[in-house]
């Protein structure tokens, strides 16, 4: 079986000076309260004129807890630092497009608890709710004059409650039903249409039912029904929708067979006839990335999407081994016909959700083709060819999103991994971008770390680029502590984990406290399939993956102790979600000796997820390369956290999300904290260092502003204690570090009866 060397050609490039000019002034470090309270936008759409754009602020109020929304317009023409005026703010507003008369947007908007579609006038303010539904609206779309409406609710999964055990079966005992598999699906939905006379009185909702184009079954419960996108004239109607019956032949698809290996569901596209209810396959694929975005004369529209199956597109994919969930094109499809155009291969991720950035009225197509590219095309000789492209000026580190244009000018998003979001403006042949707004001026005084870029290669020849956050003060020749985050950065703007909330990490105030902070950077000319094609060999199921995550770390470590750069006896790991399984494995088989690691809302792939999540054994199988009995049984015996607990030698933190379920004592756990019971009472029971927290309000993704603070600021403060032996002297915080203090006694009793050599697969650090 392959091993881990110790030593492998490693190559340290230092590519970047200090981004921040300003030096370590007096300013006020940044805290964990700075970086939770950071404003995002959430949304960017620019009139069919050009005349006006709206943006969508998401804004953290620690104090009420909840994120207020903050939708703002403002001229495309107006000068910098303007950021318009709050045409609307409330709790919850999403889903909002410009309607044809470039005037009013409509919107989802919470009222009294529950999203309804309201219409808000941009230059009144006046708002005018369409209709109320007695639901809350999960999606909507809307013709060009809003006279059609059709949108999706969630079906109620409150099941009648069981009816009473009689005394009887209580003494006797009574039978567990195994026979059903629990589903772990996103819930079902119903789509209801609506249409709104010359009066403007709204019809009552009809409810669509959609045929499946393989069983031609009908139904009206959709499971995770979405990307409804209605045509201009209200005449045709797009959505997807998960569903079984899938063609045998479509399995020839790699990337669909793969899916299939794990999920007997899978998301296909519809169009629908509104006026005859018909049903048909809208596009030839299980991925559709994008709502559609339509033609003004409702004929056409074009999708970002996986390859249709049996096309040659696709077979051009499966020879150049782009099938993977991120390898996705854009097309146009003719409603009529069903013929379909390529217009662009390989999508990159910045546009992957959009879609074309307009259609201009002579038939040409502004798309994003990198992340500060925009081009023209032109269909000519029935084939799109590029015509007209404007590079955005800036340096490596700037990052661009939610572009939007109409050919003359392009707005959009501006940021670098050390400077927030602002709104930006360029007109094609100037040589700078014009900022418009100062979206976080509460920033503004504090004391950023510094950002370096560095490079490095695996044993396997995997190349890697990496930022790594400079601890205050740093001094040449001086050993830090050091903080891996394993899941990467794509080198927008990091405080905490970004826009995307991810828990557990903190970048900007773990640096700022002293310590040195490593991100794999994900950046413009990353690609899924070259980790894929340097993935080591020898090993079962998909257990190379962690492998070669764990190799990934190892041989950053040695690179930066070569350097002179980290003190390698103070290295702690973070993971979340997929990277939190991987960090697990990484405390029983990685070469290096952790302080400390968190794992946060993780999957593990462990006994007690299979049993407790039937329908995430497949999964758990493929990992292995079977079940755990029989033949595969020692691929689980070798390599899952279930039966490895008494080589953990790390202080552990675990931080579990419970999607709103509450625990209520022993007596009745959440399934979404037991799960996580095998490791923390096994670590208990062996005596090892661990702590749990379980945020029961919080999905996988943490949204309430307290929470986020809680797990940024807990990170801190425990990579502090072991790393650098800090205890925050808050009097608040007593408790926690005498509790602490338990478990560095416990720590270093593990540590005198473990083997002071290696004890894991792979070869330990001494």
């Amino acid at each position: 079986m392959p091993r881990f060397h110790k030593y492998t050609s490693v190559t340290l490039l230092f590519l970047i000076s200090m981004i921040h000019k300003c030096g370590w002034s007096q300013a006020p470090d940044i805290t964990p309260e700075d970086c939770v309270g950071v404003r995002y936008v959430t949304g960017l759409w620019l009139n069919h004129k050009g005349t006006q754009v709206a943006y969508l602020l998401k804004v953290p109020n620690l104090a009420q807890n909840q994120n207020d929304f903050q939708l703002y317009v403002r001229g495309a023409d107006e000068g910098p630092h303007t950021a318009g005026r709050i045409l609307t703010a409330g709790v919850d507003i999403s889903d909002i497009r410009w309607l044809e008369d470039d005037r009013r947007l409509a919107m989802l908007k919470s009222i009294a608890g529950k999203a309804q579609i309201v219409i808000v006038d941009a230059q009144s303010g006046n708002q005018e709710q369409s209709f109320v539904s007695d639901n809350s609206i999960v999606s909507y779309t809307i013709d060009s004059t809003a006279t059609t409406v059709i949108y999706s609710v969630l079906d109620s999964r409150m099941q009648s409650p069981p009816a009473s055990k009689v005394d009887r079966d209580v003494a006797s005992g009574y039978r567990i039903d195994f026979g059903e598999v629990p589903s772990d699906g996103y819930g079902t939905r119903t789509v209801y249409l609506r249409h709104r006379d010359n009066g403007g009185k709204w019809s009552p909702p009809s409810v669509l039912a959609i045929e499946n184009p393989f069983t031609h079954k009908k139904a009206t419960r959709l499971e995770y029904a979405r990307n409804l996108s209605l045509s201009p004239d209200g005449k045709s109607l797009f959505l997807t929708y998960l569903t079984d019956g899938i063609p045998d032949k479509w399995m020839d698809n790699p990337d669909i067979k793969d899916i299939a290996s794990t999920n007997p569901l899978m998301e296909v596209p519809i169009l629908y006839d509104v006026s005859t209810g018909r049903s048909a396959l809208g596009f030839r694929t299980i991925i559709s990335y994008s709502r559609p975005v339509w033609t003004s004369d409702s004929r056409s529209f074009f999708l970002v999407a996986h390859s249709p199956v049996g096309s040659r597109w696709e077979s051009d994919d499966i020879r150049d081994h782009l099938v993977s969930a991120k390898d996705v094109n854009l097309f146009e499809v003719d409603v009529d016909s069903g013929g379909i155009s390529e217009v662009l291969r390989q999508v990159p991720e910045a546009a992957e959700h959009v879609g074309p950035l307009s259609l201009r009225p002579n038939g040409d197509v502004l798309v994003q083709t990198s992340d500060a590219v925009v081009v023209r095309f032109h269909r000519s000789d029935d084939a799109w060819h590029e015509v007209d492209r404007v590079d955005l000026p800036g340096k490596d580190e700037d990052r661009f999103s939610l572009l939007t244009s109409t050919g003359s000018k392009i707005i959009g998003v501006h940021e670098t991994i050390t400077e927030p979001q602002n709104l930006f403006s360029y007109t094609p042949g100037q040589s700078n971008i014009q900022s418009l707004t100062d979206l976080n001026p509460q920033l503004q005084n504090r004391r950023f770390a510094s950002v370096k870029s560095i490079h490095w290669s695996t044993a396997e020849g995997l190349q890697i680029d990496g930022v790594l956050f400079m601890p205050r003060g740093y001094a040449e020749g001086q050993r830090y502590p050091l903080v891996i985050q394993t899941k990467g950065t794509d080198g927008t703007f990091t405080c905490d984990a970004g826009v995307s909330h991810f828990p557990s990490f903190a970048p900007q105030p773990i640096a700022t406290s002293g310590m040195m902070y490593l991100i794999r950077l994900m950046g413009k000319n990353w690609k899924y399939q070259d980790d894929v094609d340097k993935r080591p060999t020898g090993y079962p199921g998909g257990i190379s993956e962690a492998v070669q995550q764990a190799g990934i770390w190892d041989t950053a470590v040695d690179a930066l102790d070569k350097r002179g750069l980290i003190d390698p006896s103070k290295v702690g790991v973070i993971g979340f979600s997929r990277t939190g399984w991987q960090v697990e494995f990484d405390l029983v088989h990685a070469r290096t000796r952790y302080a400390a690691a968190t794992a946060a809302d993780n999957v593990q792939y462990s006994l007690g997820e299979s049993w407790l999540f039937p329908s995430a054994s497949i999964a758990e199988e493929k990992m292995y390369g079977g079940p755990p009995h029989g033949k595969s049984l020692e691929s689980w015996e070798r390599y899952s956290i279930s039966f490895h607990l008494d080589s953990v030698h790390t202080p552990l933190l675990m931080e579990e999300m419970g999607d709103g379920v509450h625990e209520s004592g022993q007596d009745l756990v959440p399934r979404y904290l037991a799960v996580h019971f095998e490791v923390s009472q096994g670590l208990a029971r062996l005596g090892k260092p661990f702590e749990m927290y379980y945020y029961p309000d919080e999905g996988h993704e943490p949204d309430h502003p307290r929470a986020r603070l809680a797990s940024v600021q807990r990170n801190l403060d425990w990579y502090r204690f072991w790393l650098q032996g800090y205890e925050d002297p808050d009097p608040v915080k007593r408790g926690q570090y005498e509790r602490w203090r338990l478990l560095r006694e416990l720590h270093r009793s593990d540590l005198r009866g473990s083997n002071s050599t290696t004890d894991n697969l792979m070869g330990g650090r001494n």
